[in-house]
């Protein structure tokens, strides 16, 4: 059973220590390295309409967006992410400071994200986040899916379900989905276009 730290700082992932969606990065990435699959493209299309519609909820549109990874297994597409997050990517420097001065404390650091966790591990490996809170990516009968999207109250849940009785130092993100937590946490912060702002009373924060 793993040890419970004594202080955490969480910090969101896509528009917060990475200034874009790193799903739709990959994606491109993906493609340009597998060209014969952009006929998928309509089918990632479709979906896209689907959701702007209201037909399809955020997780069944990542469900089907997912179709760019064909039957890949998750070695292979463990391999791409590596490879993707080798190259020089256009991280956030106000909140990589931000968790830089969190590590140089021996605060625990952790990346809770919506984007799947298989996705942005080598990202976070490379920052030297301590663990990673994503949502979870299956792979059955040849198809990937997702499991329940990690993120507002979701990603709170998961995060007590991990540190039940650790305090949150610190939390970061640009998603106002995670407004609770940046509420809960001794300080919490937003990321609005790359600019890190503490979270007010005009945000309905309630700090404890």
């Amino acid at each position: 059973m793993r040890s419970e730290p004594t202080e955490i700082a969480v910090f969101d992932f896509d528009g917060t220590l990475y200034s874009r969606d790193s799903l739709l990065d990959f994606c491109r990435y993906y493609y340009q390295k597998k060209p014969l699959r952009l006929w998928r493209i309509a089918l990632q299309i479709s979906a896209l309409v689907g959701w702007k519609c209201g037909r399809l909820n955020t997780s069944e549109f990542k469900h089907r967006f997912l179709t760019f990874l064909g039957n890949d297994s998750k070695h292979e597409v463990g391999r791409m992410a590596e490879n993707f997050w080798s190259l020089p990517r256009a991280f956030n420097y106000k909140v990589v400071e931000s968790l830089r001065r969190c590590q140089a404390t021996h605060c625990f650091t952790v990346v809770a994200s919506a984007s799947p966790d298989l996705f942005i591990l080598p990202a976070c490996n490379i920052l030297g986040v301590d663990e990673v809170v994503g949502t979870e990516l299956t792979f059955i009968n040849g198809r990937y899916s997702l499991e329940k999207n990690c993120r507002g109250d979701e990603k709170l849940r998961r995060i007590k379900v991990r540190f039940p009785s650790t305090p949150i130092r610190e939390a970061y993100s640009d998603n106002l989905d995670d407004l609770r937590l940046l509420q809960i946490a001794g300080k919490g912060f937003v990321v609005k276009k790359g600019v890190v702002v503490p979270v007010s009373a005009s945000d309905g924060a309630h700090k404890r």
